[in-house]
């Protein structure tokens, strides 16, 4: 396996002090809280996503992909740390995260009662989602443009390395359940996924809008729908690349990012690693 290929596990510790501003991304509340309702979703997520895929390890017999394993659960294993440090953050702020994350945990506790296929299906959906979500961040400087470093750096490290693992869940997937029902089983999956997600996150974004008393700040939300949904909004970025997902021929290195990767493992070195 060459440099390039690997998959590491990165320990950036980031920490969150009090006096961070809570509007973090360009001073507006409705940004800011769009990318905080996410992070309240990661750490419970993240689990969920390891345990699927660490669920059929024994049924991998490809040397590659199984080290690939290893390294996507160290990382996410890594990214619910970091992200429990900053859902802390939060809930110091008085946002009340907690009833989000309670939400997140019971719906996860529902999603393992499903078959174990259906499980890693699931995270199939949702690393795709991510995928395509880090290739906007690590691609397009205006994303995190006007956002507060010590956010823009945990974003941007996290998006690195949702990039390096992002085919692992679905090479996984595709051993252990290939052919049309295979097909058929992932691509439900990303349907309901996606109505699920979508919801999620904008239901994340107005409850923190409201305990931060700006759910009446309709400058704000014209603001964040120009960041998510504008021509080169964010979410508009994710949403385009959904749709190939349903190709029975996809596969998520048809979007080369490894010039990124490139790119985003040296300033890793240079500007977190070094400090």
């Amino acid at each position: 396996m060459s440099d390039t290929q690997k998959i590491t596990p990165r320990d950036p510790g980031f920490s969150f002090a009090d006096d961070l501003p809570v509007n973090w991304h360009s001073d507006d509340p409705a940004i800011s809280h769009f990318y905080n309702g996410l992070s309240l979703t990661f750490p419970e997520g993240e689990r969920f996503f390891v345990d699927s895929v660490r669920h059929f390890a024994d049924e991998i017999t490809d040397p590659k992909l199984k080290v690939d394993v290893r390294g996507f659960a160290g990382q996410e294993a890594i990214h619910s740390r970091e992200h429990v440090v900053y859902n802390q953050y939060l809930a110091k702020q008085g946002l009340e995260p907690e009833k989000i994350e309670r939400l997140v945990t019971y719906g996860l506790r529902m999603g393992r009662k499903l078959p174990k296929k259906t499980q890693l299906a699931i995270t199939c959906a949702l690393e795709h989602y991510t995928a395509l979500f880090a290739e906007a961040i690590l691609e397009n400087p205006k994303v995190m443009e006007g956002a507060h470093p010590q956010f823009a750096n945990l974003w941007r490290w996290h998006a690195l390395e949702e990039s390096e693992h992002k085919a692992v869940a679905f090479d996984v997937f595709k051993t252990v359940d290939p052919g049309v029902g295979g097909y058929l089983r992932r691509i439900i999956a990303m349907t309901l996924t996606t109505i699920n997600f979508n919801l999620s996150a904008l239901g994340n974004q107005i409850y923190l809008m409201k305990k931060s008393g700006e759910l009446t700040n309709w400058r704000s939300w014209g603001r964040s729908l120009r960041h998510l949904w504008g021509r080169e909004g964010v979410w508009r970025h994710v949403m385009k690349g959904v749709f190939s997902y349903y190709r029975p021929s996809f596969h998520p290195n048809d979007r080369d990012t490894d010039a990124l990767v490139a790119k985003w493992r040296t300033w890793y070195a240079a500007d977190i690693q070094s400090s």
